[in-house]
Formats: structure tokens, sequence, C-alpha cells
């Protein structure tokens, strides 16, 4: 896999956000925060002779984001290179397939009081199209989006969380299309270290001209805990509602018929700036109908997700 881009990425940054955070006073601070890891994704469910997964995916992804505590706006950059292959175990092969994609974001607070808080965030996203290793990438999309995204304090425990994002696709092989995505939800403090999540998530996806292509819904649990000064857990649960394709008619090609995901996230502060992190998630489902290229499994055409991630933070 090529890490170029993110070491350039990551040397860069480095670079030239620290002059700028030295330019400014000391109560006029620029933060800088790298956050970089591998993340590896297995679909098993094909069905052939040997009773081979689908596909497995390996990604490196470098996040940098840049905060200054007087300031109402933050800055935020990510670039992924990954590589998707066909039954060989993370390993490139003829069936290997290699995609990246750079994003750039800002993020404006307009409130930010005793009762709530509002940020709106503004992204620009280029991905390339599937290539074969060794070779050029080409350009598959751009991305824009704008996400409004806030809280409302209800009481000294109760918060009210959302937000929400709109998706214009411009895309180079395909006619352009749409997406709006959301959770809104509620949390609970148990106690300081503790805190109670629940959230309604929905994801919808149209084509250039508003048919909809696409629909998710799930309920989403979390329970972040802080252990002590160096340790924190998050366990997630998500039950998938649905998940439902359609074609350029409006009728169905593909259904969940059940599904869950089950994760976490573990993280250990080395240094009060540096800090470990690993992820893991455990994903069935069962589909109406079997996937292209054989992609499920049985009469009940079964799919399993398993995730894993393992990163390092560091704040300069």
């Amino acid at each position: 896999m090529n890490m170029k881009s993110i070491t350039g990425l990551i040397l860069s940054t480095a670079i030239i956000f620290p002059t700028i955070s030295y330019s400014q006073s000391t109560e006029d601070h620029w933060r800088v925060k790298t956050n970089v890891y591998l993340e590896l994704e297995e679909y098993q469910g094909q069905r052939d002779s040997q009773n081979n997964k689908v596909y497995d995916k390996a990604s490196m992804i470098g996040k940098l984001s840049l905060t200054n505590p007087t300031s109402t706006w933050s800055f935020d950059l990510e670039h992924r290179e990954s590589l998707r292959n066909h039954g060989k175990n993370f390993s490139n092969s003829r069936d290997s397939y290699i995609r990246n994609r750079t994003q750039i974001g800002a993020t404006k607070q307009f409130i930010k009081d005793k009762i709530s808080n509002l940020d709106i965030n503004f992204t620009y996203r280029k991905e390339s199209n599937d290539g074969t290793p060794g070779t050029q990438s080409r350009s598959s999309n751009s991305l824009y989006w704008l996400m409004p995204s806030g809280s409302i304090y209800l009481d000294s425990r109760w918060t009210f969380d959302f937000w929400g994002a709109f998706y214009y696709y411009s895309n180079f092989y395909e006619a352009n299309s749409y997406e709006f995505e959301s959770e809104v939800g509620v949390s609970y403090k148990l106690t300081d270290d503790i805190k109670a999540r629940l959230s309604y998530y929905s994801d919808k996806a149209w084509d250039n001209e508003f048919t909809t292509q696409s629909l998710q819904r799930q309920i989403r649990l979390g329970l972040p805990v802080t252990i002590n000064q160096n340790w924190s857990i998050s366990p997630y649960f998500r039950y998938l509602i649905a998940d439902i394709e359609y074609n350029n008619k409006g009728y169905t090609t593909q259904q969940l018929r059940s599904g869950y995901r089950i994760g976490t996230q573990v993280e250990y502060k080395v240094t009060p700036k540096l800090a470990l992190w690993a992820g893991a998630a455990y994903e069935p489902t069962n589909w109406k109908y079997p996937k292209g290229n054989e992609k499920t499994s049985g009469n009940s055409n079964k799919q399993t997700m398993y995730l894993g991630q393992l990163g390092v933070k560091y704040s300069w």
C-alpha cells in the first residue's frame, strides 16, 4: 500500500501548523492533533467450493485537526488509502483494487453557552476510482457536504444531541447524486466518568432526478466509560432497522432481513499528548436476495463483517 500521501500529509502539517501556532500569543494558540491508524475489514459469506469470504479491505488513514480555544473556527484534513482484495487474505492479487480519497473541512461555531451549542461544517472530498496495484488512479467523484451539529443541555445530566449532513456527489463517470445522513438522540450522564447514549440514525441517497437509490435506518446505543486517567473504553451496539436498495424506477432490488453490529474502542494515554487506541466490531446480516458475485451464502443469504482498528493519536 502506498504510504507517500499519508506521510507527506503528516510531515507538511507538522511543519506548517506549529509555525502558525508559535506565531500566536499564548492565549491565542493553535493546537494540532493527529490520528494515524490501520483499519481492516473482512466480509464473509461467499459461496465457493472452499467457502471463502467475499472480500477484505485494508486501509491506512491519516487525520489532522487544527483548533484554537479562542477561535470559533476549526479545520480538519484526512487522507485514506484502501486496498480491497477478493478472496486472498489482505494481499495483492489480480483481483485487488486500490482506492484513495482526500478531504479537507472547516467548521464554524455559531453558538456555545450553558444551554446549547451549534456548529456548521463544510467539507470537500476528492475520491479516486478503483485501480489495480501499480497503476495510476483515476478520479471517481468530488463530494461536497454541509453538516450542522449541536447539543441542547436539558439539565445537569440529560443532553439532546443531533447532526445532519447533506451531500452532493459530482461524479465523473455517471450522473451526479445526492444524500442526506443524520443522527438524533439523547445522552445521560450516570457519573462524571460514565455516559449512556441512545440515538436514531438515518441515511438516504438519491440519483440526479431525486429518485431514491438507498435507505438505511438504525438504532444506536453507546456507553463511553473513563476508567482512570489513562484508560477509557467505548462499547456500542447498533440495531439495523432497514437497509434497502432501489433501481432507477423506484423498485426494491435488495433489502435487509435482519442485522446488528456490536463493537468497542479502547484508548490508552501514554502521556498527556500521546495516546494509543484500538477498535473492533462484529456485524452479521441476513438479506432478502443474494448479493452480486455470490457475496452471500445459504438460504438466508447471510453475510458477516469483521472490523479491526489500531492507531496512534498525538497532540502537537
